[in-house]
């Protein structure tokens, strides 16, 4: 099943549980018109097939009393396969790395950084993330608030 052939039911379904992971199936089915049986197959259906692929806790990283939030834009020296690897790789064993996205346009890859402190920060940025050889540049955006997070 492609995101492409849900109806507007399915939609429906997944605007709700984007707000709200731990909702109920009682709950779900009556926000979305169904009854629960018919709800829970299609939930299973949108696991099933990828669509959903997990279920999380947003957190509000306004709370943190001490730490930063930043978003760094990679691009890589190369686009071989090896390159693509040795980056994917190291970002998966780097534990200040909370998101890694592939993108479009003028960078390769935006990640999202957390670190304790500015120090942190350089020093995450200088002894792990420059020493991995297919990054070429890096560009550091510091998150001062979220508007909206889905």
């Amino acid at each position: 099943m492609a995101f492409r052939d849900l109806d507007a039911t399915d939609h429906k379904i997944l605007s709700v549980l984007q707000v709200d992971g731990r909702i109920s199936n009682l709950e779900l089915a009556q926000k979305v018109g169904l009854s629960p049986t018919p709800c829970s197959r299609r939930v299973r259906r949108l696991e099933q097939s990828g669509i959903i692929t997990g279920y999380g806790a947003k957190i509000d990283l306004s709370n943190q009393r001490e730490g930063i939030t930043v978003q760094v834009s990679i691009r890589l020296a190369g686009q071989k396969p090896e390159d693509i690897d040795a980056f994917t790789n190291a970002v998966n064993q780097i534990p200040e790395i909370t998101e890694c996205l592939l993108v479009t346009g003028n960078v390769d890859y935006l990640l999202t950084v957390q670190t304790d402190s500015v120090d942190g920060l350089r020093d995450f940025v200088l002894s792990k993330l420059k020493n991995i050889p297919c990054v070429s540049e890096t560009t550091t955006m510091l998150i001062l608030g979220s508007i909206k997070s889905r």
